[in-house]
């Protein structure tokens, strides 16, 4: 008898649920706290459904606003109508079982995949649940994810993923781990800095005498590929943990990376990370961005390589949970602000976050610091614990959950920079606060949400290290915040203000933990009527010039160099408009790029405006036997303005866009234009010439300084009409100038000026003794020598160079300590 076909059934499915709503109302729900969606969740999911099939949306809420439930029911509406593998990707490990568990009591089942295993990993492969994973298993270069065709991703915490993003694409050789390698790039790379005159700190940085950053340029990683793949070749990249998954990224671009030095690792990673040679970057791809702060959009753009088709931001106050935030730097107790804190969070359970291992340290006798892999399981020790336990997170801004009793009082101490070693070389070195300015309040808000999570939520964060607190007292920074936070922060001011020892911070932190009637009236009094600031223009700058950055990563990742020049070319005048320091980063890689297309005389031309940008900015090498070693610092550093080619017995004049440059010293340009000029001008004088106000956001105009000579500190009013005055303001101003030029480079005379019309003090003015105001002319006269000194050793031969300007500055009043007595007109 044969089988019997009709006694099988076969069951249609219903029609999988596209519209997250209706999909969230088909749940069968066991968490207790979710009653129902939030309306601002639903204001979310339905603007979202509305735009769904744009490649790329970003869903802006607090953090504790819910935007797990708005990722969640997301992404199973995605795979609902792709049918198709899905990703949910989150910052960390934790992460990834928080989710998981929340996902369960909502009634959405999900797999997980870390630590190379998954769970419910067929339902996954068969497009019926989304997986849970962290944002390095996603996008490292062996990533598994790959193959697996997946058709959306929902990136949670996205403003968290510059950071992670780098790290897949950042080879470190480890000096540990593997010394021979280390050692042998190491030596490649040491004539480069004897022929830059940076042995000895070169030198020291490997005998761990400093701790030193040494970028090598990319012309002299181009000069030394062969022995640099042959380095690599030869160090198993492929068999340690530690490197396999970066080096399928680095691989066969290694001369396309920033190569950076310290004394424990050499590091390849790209000037602009590639993310779109990535599959998940596709255009068949569908990408839903959480975010609780898209107040700089220039930090997503930088981290994922786009900006987003649209915008989700519905309006809602969840998630803005009570702060008290506590500056301990108002105590007067002798063991300063960190000891004052550790008093503060003695009886306390506190999280302290730390920019670095060695920040950390000084916390070591009070805390606990974990590394690596123990991070994740110090994390869930610390948030079951009970009592006063405090745990120190170095480098560590996201992927932290504490809501609740879990912890209700933060440390954040000094300012989160240097997460990666770029980071670190752009910031401590070339000084590019303006640029790294989205990232770093990205930063500092994600931090302030680890403790508290929702309305309902409460705790205290106190504010330690000196470069915190000054990034979070310019009104320019705190633009870049949410309006609530900086409400919290004008709250944290005034009570600074109240209190001198730890005693009255101690009372202050157990009045918000019991939520006293006193504190609680306060508290609603100044979140209503606090002041706020919003960003200031010059993000749009930023902007323009981050949009342009991806595609100029993704034409040099394909070699595409003619293309990559160009897309840097087309914003290179608004780089330079926002900060000198990243015009100079963006001129560098110009250079470079138009050196490998075979373009000579743009490379050549580009690497000279980088070169004149900062006193840090890696230069080309010279011969060290015409370097004039004798010859003042000031001497050779205007022979290195000029482009010397000592293949030949030529030296051709500044870049031809020098007279542009200093054009705004002739009068009639905007203050920021003219500000530029000036600067143009103090470093083709060879000296060390900023714009501390565009790039620190705080400081002087314009500062020339030369180390063992005082500091010319100005502050331009060209703009000032006939009938105005110096008012008591703009002395004021200069005053504090003055301040913050000692407070940056020490026990050093400081040279105030203004730079304007020659016009009179108003009476309550009461300008120093010291003050001078300095027609624009007379900057103009410099001007003028300095070209004619130029000209007149064009046709010197190299090895005359220096002794030929030295004798010009000389004769033309160009040595700084003449160019102090021209400009003021006194014997300073």
């Amino acid at each position: 008898m044969g089988f019997d076909f009709s006694k099988v059934r076969v069951s249609t499915p219903p029609p999988a649920i596209m519209d997250p709503i209706e999909l969230f109302h088909s749940l069968t729900i066991s968490d207790p706290a979710i009653n129902d969606l939030w309306l601002a969740q639903g204001d979310a999911l339905r603007d979202w459904h509305d735009k769904r099939d744009a490649t790329d949306i970003a869903i802006a809420l607090n953090t504790g606003a819910g935007k797990t439930l708005i990722g969640l029911l997301i992404a199973q509406s995605l795979l609902n109508e792709l049918q198709t593998p899905v990703a949910y990707a989150c910052g960390s490990i934790q992460l990834i079982n928080q989710t998981a568990e929340k996902a369960h009591g909502y009634g959405l089942q999900v797999a997980t995949y870390h630590t190379g295993a998954f769970v419910n990993g067929d339902a996954y492969h068969g497009a019926k649940i989304p997986c849970i994973t962290t944002y390095q298993a996603l996008l490292n270069g062996k990533s598994r994810f790959t193959r697996d065709g997946i058709g959306a991703v929902v990136f949670d915490d996205a403003h968290t993923a510059e950071h992670i993003l780098r790290e897949q694409f950042t080879l470190k050789i480890s000096r540990n781990t593997q010394r021979e390698a280390y050692d042998a790039l190491w030596a490649t790379f040491k004539d480069y800095h004897y022929q830059t005159g940076k042995t000895t700190s070169y030198q020291e940085m490997y005998d761990e005498v400093n701790n030193n950053l040494f970028l090598i340029p990319p012309h002299e990683v181009q000069q030394h590929a062969a022995e640099v793949r042959k380095v690599l070749r030869n160090a198993n990249l492929t068999q340690g943990l530690d490197t396999k998954f970066a080096w399928e990224h680095i691989r066969d671009h290694e001369d396309l990376c920033c190569v950076l030095v310290t004394e424990d690792a050499i590091s390849f990673t790209p000037p602009v990370i590639p993310t779109n040679s990535l599959s998940l970057f596709a255009p068949r791809v569908r990408r839903v961005y959480l975010s609780a702060t898209l107040t700089a959009p220039d930090a997503m753009v930088r981290a994922f390589g786009r900006q987003p088709n649209h915008i989700v931001s519905p309006s809602t106050t969840a998630g803005e949970c009570e702060r008290m935030i506590l500056f301990p730097s108002a105590s007067t107790e002798s063991d300063g602000e960190i000891g004052t804190a550790k008093r503060v969070i003695a009886e306390h359970k506190a999280l302290i976050l730390v920019p670095s291992f060695a920040r950390g340290s000084e916390w070591s006798d009070v805390s606990d610091m974990p590394r690596g892999e123990a991070v994740t399981e110090a994390i869930e020790d610390f948030r079951d614990s009970q009592g006063a336990t405090h745990l120190t997170l170095a480098s560590r801004y996201d992927g932290i959950d504490l809501p609740g009793d879990s912890c209700r009082v933060m440390v954040m101490d000094e300012l989160p920079t240097g997460t990666g070693v770029l980071e670190r070389f752009q910031w401590e070195r070339l000084e590019m606060e303006n640029t790294l300015k989205s990232i770093l309040a990205s930063r500092i808000v994600q931090s302030f949400g680890r403790i508290s999570r929702g309305l309902s939520d409460h705790g205290v964060v106190l504010i330690t290290g000196r470069n915190l607190r000054d990034w979070l007292a310019m009104p320019r920074n705190k633009g870049l915040l949410p309006h609530f936070l900086q409400q919290q922060l004008a709250l944290g001011e005034n009570l600074r203000e109240q209190v001198s020892d730890s005693d009255g911070l101690v009372d202050l932190v157990n009045a918000c933990l019991i939520r006293s009637p006193g504190w609680l009236d306060l508290y609603s009094q100044v979140m209503q009527d606090a002041e706020t600031h919003s960003p200031e223009p010059d993000r749009e700058l930023a902007l323009e010039i981050a949009l342009a950055e991806p595609k100029f990563g993704q034409h040099m990742w394909l070699r595409r160099y003619d293309d990559a020049a160009s897309s840097l070319i087309g914003v290179i005048e608004e780089a330079f408009e926002f900060s000198p320091n990243a015009g100079g980063w963006a001129s560098l890689w110009i250079g470079y790029a138009a050196e490998l297309a075979g373009d000579s005389g743009t490379a050549n031309e580009f690497y000279a405006k980088a070169e004149t940008t900062h006193r840090n900015m890696p230069r080309r090498k010279q011969n060290v036997a015409t370097q004039g070693s004798n010859m003042p610092e000031q001497v050779q550093q205007m022979a290195q303005q000029m482009r010397v080619n000592y293949g030949s017995d030529s030296i051709s004049l500044p870049p031809r866009s020098f007279d542009a440059s200093l054009a705004p010293l002739l009068g009639g340009s905007s203050p920021p234009k003219t500000e530029e000029a000036l600067r143009t001008l103090g470093q083709m004088l060879g000296l060390n010439s900023t714009r501390p106000e565009k790039e620190h956001g705080t400081g002087p105009d314009v500062l020339w300084h030369l180390d063992g000579h005082a500091a010319l500190c100005m502050e331009l009013k060209t703009d000032k009409q006939e009938t105005s005055s110096y008012n008591k303001e703009d002395v004021g101003q200069l005053h504090n100038h003055i301040q913050w030029v000692k407070s940056k480079l020490g026990d050093v005379l400081v040279l105030p000026i203004f730079v304007g019309p020659e016009l009179p003090f108003s009476e309550e003015a009461s300008p120093s003794p010291d003050m001078r105001i300095v027609q624009l002319d007379q900057f103009q006269e410099l001007g003028n020598d300095l070209t004619s000194l130029y000209q007149s050793v064009a046709s010197s031969l190299p090895l005359f160079l220096r002794a030929e300007l030295h004798t010009g500055a000389e004769d033309k009043g160009l040595l700084y300590s003449k160019i102090l007595n021209r400009v003021r007109g006194d014997d300073a």
